[in-house]
């Protein structure tokens, strides 16, 4: 039962001492802001898009689902 518990004690100490982080923590957040997709592939598409989730932050301050749906509504 000690070993247990010492077990415990350290698995808490670890996640504590080690925190996890996102993929984007580290990017200065200037470059994150001017990521800007890029519509061509969908000029001529006849406004059908997927269902995935892979959301765009407009500039107007929406989020839209994915590329398609901002490339749609932009065009």
């Amino acid at each position: 039962m000690s070993f247990f518990l010492t077990w415990i004690k350290a698995m808490f100490f670890i996640a504590l001492a080690f925190p996890r982080y996102s993929e984007t923590s580290f990017e200065p957040l200037s470059e994150i802001h001017q990521v800007q997709p890029s519509c061509d592939v969908y000029i001529q598409q006849s406004h059908f898009c997927t269902r995935e989730k892979d959301p765009v932050c407009a500039t107007n301050g929406q989020t839209y689902s994915n590329t398609c749906v901002f490339c749609v509504e932009q065009l």
